[in-house]
């Protein structure tokens, strides 16, 4: 990309392995491109070696789902967000860099998460 240039379009997404998480496999994985100014990404973790996550494995595996959206929009042009939405948290929505985001953990037999990438605006 041209120094200075921003992009108004979603043109790519991160791989598979990018949304893996120790502990966890992916138990369904789909992508959506919605526009070309969007597109949702669901996922979802189960836990490796056993049933269901405890309520400190889903804490856990909360902070580290956000900490990933961190770094997928650190990686993407300026202008390109991430946010991720919590399906099995009533909808919850956590925005990069949002640092009071706090959900009630509970037992779990897989965490659904749907990373959402957008352009916050057009130049």
């Amino acid at each position: 990309m041209e120094e200075g240039k921003i992009k108004n379009t979603i043109t790519r997404s991160f791989e598979l392995q990018d949304y893996k998480i120790d502990g966890t496999e992916l138990s369904g994985f789909w992508a959506d491109l919605q526009s070309k100014e969007e597109l949702v990404v669901e996922v979802n973790y189960s836990p490796e070696s056993k049933e269901t996550f405890s309520p400190e494995e889903t804490e856990n595996l909360i902070r580290q789902v956000c900490r990933k959206c961190d770094s997928f929009e650190a990686k993407l042009p300026e202008n390109i967000k991430c946010e991720v939405t919590f399906k099995n948290f009533e909808k919850k929505v956590y925005k990069t860099g949002q640092s009071d985001f706090k959900l009630e953990p509970k037992k779990l037999e897989e965490l659904q998460a749907a990373y959402r990438f957008y352009v916050e605006y057009y130049v």
